[in-house]
């Protein structure tokens, strides 16, 4: 074998191991976000969430501090991590309400997500942090500029409304349908939603 052979050979395995050190730092980093996310979901439901330090965060997740500020530089980065990824989730399985392909069956696919994710949303509702949950989607609604102002009020009272229920639905226990809830919907909102989409 050649010189030359022999370089590009030590060369292909030191890429193939640095691409190996990649994977499996990406996969712990995911490992250490899911932790700790799981964790704050615990600990907000034992108490206030201004009380949850991230030393406490750090332990009931059995990461390190240092894993912890790795990925975020505090907890209510945790939070807005858990919020925006349950949002882009469900905009990606079910579509924008403010697109003009919206139909009435957007809110059955709408609580059908909503029951799914019901182990990750009841906690932060029943904690009371459903007015924090609806800043964080109104600020992505007021981040629409296809919407006029006037739409953007609209858009504001429909997802207001639809939090709203859902949070009454998920504390009462999901006793109606995604059907039903999706009839109550329909029922009150009928070509009530701007559309961002012309």
């Amino acid at each position: 074998m050649t010189e030359e052979n022999c370089g590009n050979r030590k060369m292909a395995h030191s890429d193939e191991r640095l691409a190996g050190l990649r994977r499996h730092s990406e996969e712990v980093n995911k490992l250490v976000v899911e932790s700790l996310q799981g964790a704050l979901l615990l600990l907000i439901g034992q108490k206030p969430y201004e009380n949850i330090t991230v030393t406490e965060l750090c332990r009931k997740a059995g990461v390190s501090r240092m894993a912890f500020y790795g990925n975020f530089q505090c907890k209510d980065d945790i939070f807005r991590r858990i919020v925006t990824d349950i949002h882009s989730e469900l905009i990606q399985k079910v579509g924008s309400p403010f697109c003009r392909t919206f139909s009435a069956c957007w809110y059955e696919d709408m609580f059908r997500f909503v029951e799914e994710k019901s182990d990750i949303l009841e906690p932060i509702f029943a904690a009371g942090y459903h007015d924090k949950y609806l800043q964080m989607v109104n600020s992505t609604v007021l981040r629409l500029s296809a919407l006029s102002d006037e739409e953007k009020y609209l858009a504001l009272l429909w997802t207001g409304a639809i939090i709203n229920a859902t949070v009454y639905w998920l504390k009462c226990g999901m006793k109606e349908t995604p059907e039903q809830m999706a009839s109550y919907c329909d029922k009150c909102f009928v070509g009530f939603i701007p559309r961002a989409e012309r």
